[in-house]
C-alpha cells in the first residue's frame, strides 16, 4: 500500500490565503476587509485600510496608492491579500496584476506539489482527496491568473462569446483561454511534448529544494543546451560612419541580440539566502519570477529597508549571480536626459543608458539598478521619475524612444532593481508600476553568516589570498556579536569585522 509521506501530506493540505479569497465577490471581500479593519489594535494601520476602502469605494485609485505601499510593508499574508483582492474586484489594476502574479505562482506551486507523487498508487482515501485537490486547485488558480491578468490589460466581457459580468468571474475568462488552448492541440501530441520536455529537464525544476519531475538538476542526463531566444531591441538607423563608431551602437543595429537564460537556479538561491540571510523574503519572491533555462526576466523590484540594510549589495548580487551586466543609477544625482541620452544635434550627445548596455554587452536583457529612487530630485534637465514612468511599463518599453538614436528601442527585458529607505516622495504612479518589497535590518543572529561575508570580501579588497586567512572562531564571532546588538547596519558590522582584521594583523607582526 503506497501513502503519502507525513511532509508531503502537509505541504498538500497547505493552501495560500489567495484560494479562499478567490471564492469570493466583491462585497463579501469587502466585508472581509472590514472585518479585519475592526481586528487591528494598531490605529495606523486602521486607518491605512479605512482610507483604502473609502478610496476604492469612491472610485478613486490615485488616493489608494501610497496608503496601500504604506500598509504592504508591515501588513501580514492573509491583511495583505484580502486587501489585493478587494481592490483587484474594484478594478485596481496594479492590484489585479498582484493578484494574477500570486495565482500563477500557486497554479505552479499546486503543479509540483502533484508531481512529486506522479507515477505512485495511492489507496489512502484522504491521500487521494490530496492530490486531487491539489490538481484542481491548480487549474483554478491558472484560470484566475489568466482572467486577472487580462482584465488588468484592458480585456473586456465584449470579446467573449455570450458575453457576461468577466469582471465578477476572471476565472472563467481565463478558463475559456486555457481550454480553447488546449483544444486546439491534439492529445496523443500534447502527452509526447509532455514527456519530452520532462525527459530534456524542463519540467518543474524544484520546489523549496527537493526535486520533482525526472529531468530536475544540473547535473542531470545532459540534454543539450539550447540556444538562448534572441530579440531585435535596436532598429536599423540611418547613423555617419563617425557616429556609429563614436557611441559604439553601430554593431547592434537591426541585431537580434541574445537573451540571458536562468541558469543553475538551485544554487543562486542558495548563495544569495547564505550572503543574506536577513533578507530571505525578497530574495524567494524576486527568484520566483524565474524558470530554469528560461530568460531571465524580473518584476520590477523596489527593495525598500533602511540604511545599511544591504539593498543595494543584495541587487548587485543577485544580477551577478544570475550573469545579468547592469549599470548602476544614483537617482538623486540623475535627471532626465542622463537616463534617456540626449539628441545628437547637442554636442555632448549620449546615448540613453539601455541603448548604452546593448552596445556593450551585446545581451537584449541587461540591469539597471536605481538606487535612492526616494532622493530623486528635479531640475530644468527633468527628473529620472520622469522615464521611469514608460520604462517600467510593458507595452510602452516594447517602443520606448531613445532620444540619441531618435528611435523607438524594445526596452521591455531590461531588469530593473531599485533601492529606496521609504516610499516617502517616490510618486504614486511609478510605486503602482514596481513590486514594493521590504528588506530588514539584520539581526545578531544573522551576524555568523554576515560576518564571514565581510570577511572574504575585505580580503579580496586587501589583494590576499582566502586562504591566508582564516575564518573566524568562536570567540571572534561572539565579540561580533555583542558588539552589534539584537539589531544593527551591516555597515557597523563591517567596520567591527575590519577592526579584527586589522587586530589580527598587527598581533602576527608583533609576533
Amino acid at each position: 500500500m503506497t501513502a503519502l509521506t507525513e511532509k508531503e501530506a502537509a505541504r498538500l493540505r497547505e493552501r495560500h490565503p489567495i484560494h479562499d479569497l478567490m471564492s469570493c465577490g466583491p462585497a463579501a471581500l469587502e466585508e472581509r476587509a472590514r472585518i479585519l479593519l475592526a481586528k487591528q489594535a494598531h490605529g495606523r494601520t486602521r486607518l491605512l485600510i479605512d482610507s483604502i476602502i473609502n478610496a476604492a469605494a469612491a472610485d478613486l485609485p490615485h488616493l489608494v496608492d501610497m496608503p496601500l505601499a504604506e500598509l504592504l510593508e508591515t501588513a501580514d499574508e492573509t491583511l495583505k491579500w484580502t486587501m489585493l483582492a478587494y481592490l483587484a474586484a474594484r478594478r485596481y489594476r496594479s492590484a489585479q496584476l498582484e493578484v494574477s502574479a500570486r495565482c500563477a505562482a500557486e497554479a505552479y506551486l499546486m503543479v509540483a506539489l502533484h508531481d512529486t507523487v506522479r507515477g505512485r498508487t495511492l489507496e489512502k482515501p484522504d491521500d487521494i482527496r490530496l492530490v486531487t485537490r491539489a490538481v484542481n486547485d491548480a487549474e483554478w488558480m491558472l484560470g484566475h491568473a489568466v482572467g486577472w491578468g487580462a482584465l488588468a490589460n484592458g480585456i473586456d466581457s465584449k470579446f467573449r462569446a455570450g458575453a457576461v459580468g468577466v469582471t465578477q468571474q476572471p476565472k472563467e475568462l481565463g478558463l475559456e483561454v486555457v481550454a480553447a488552448l488546449w483544444a486546439s492541440v491534439d492529445s496523443h501530441a500534447r502527452e509526447i511534448g509532455y514527456q519530452e520536455g520532462y525527459a530534456a529537464g524542463y519540467g518543474l525544476t524544484t520546489l523549496h529544494g527537493a526535486e520533482v519531475g525526472k529531468g530536475s538538476g544540473r547535473t542531470g542526463a545532459a540534454s543539450s543546451p539550447q540556444e538562448a531566444p534572441k530579440i531585435v531591441v535596436v532598429p536599423h538607423v540611418h547613423l555617419s560612419r563617425e557616429l556609429r563608431k563614436e557611441s559604439g551602437v553601430g554593431d547592434i543595429l537591426g541585431i537580434a541580440l541574445p537573451l540571458v537564460p536562468a541558469r543553475e537556479l538551485v544554487e543562486v538561491r542558495r548563495d544569495l539566502l547564505a550572503a543574506h540571510p536577513h533578507a530571505a523574503a525578497a530574495i524567494e519572491r524576486m527568484l520566483g519570477d524565474l524558470a530554469e533555462g528560461r530568460p531571465v526576466r524580473l518584476r520590477p523590484v523596489l527593495l525598500v529597508g533602511p540604511p545599511g540594510a544591504g539593498k543595494s549589495r543584495l541587487c548587485r548580487d543577485v544580477l551577478d549571480a544570475l550573469g545579468i551586466p547592469f549599470a548602476p543609477v544614483d537617482a538623486g544625482t540623475t535627471m532626465d536626459q542622463s537616463l534617456t541620452g540626449s539628441p545628437r544635434r547637442w554636442r555632448d550627445a549620449h546615448p540613453s543608458v539601455p541603448l548604452r548596455l546593448f552596445a556593450q554587452h551585446k545581451v537584449a536583457n541587461p540591469g539597471i539598478l536605481v538606487d535612492e529612487l526616494e532622493k530623486a530630485g528635479r531640475s530644468s534637465a527633468g527628473a529620472i521619475h520622469d522615464p521611469l514612468l514608460s520604462l517600467l511599463e510593458p507595452l510602452s518599453s516594447r517602443a520606448w524612444r531613445d532620444h540619441f538614436l531618435d528611435a523607438e528601442l524594445d526596452a521591455s527585458h531590461v531588469v530593473w532593481l531599485c533601492t529606496a529607505n521609504s516610499t516617502t516622495g517616490i510618486p504614486g504612479p511609478l510605486l503602482n508600476r514596481l513590486r514594493v518589497l521590504k528588506v530588514p535590518l539584520p539581526s545578531s543572529a544573522h551576524v555568523p553568516a554576515l560576518a564571514d561575508r565581510i570577511r572574504r570580501d575585505l580580503v579580496r579588497e586587501r589583494g590576499l589570498d582566502l586562504g591566508m586567512e582564516p575564518p573566524l572562531d568562536v570567540e571572534e564571532l561572539e565579540a561580533l556579536t555583542v558588539s552589534f546588538g539584537l539589531e544593527g547596519s551591516l555597515r557597523d558590522l563591517r567596520r567591527y569585522v575590519e577592526a579584527l582584521l586589522d587586530a589580527r594583523a598587527s598581533l602576527a607582526r608583533r609576533n
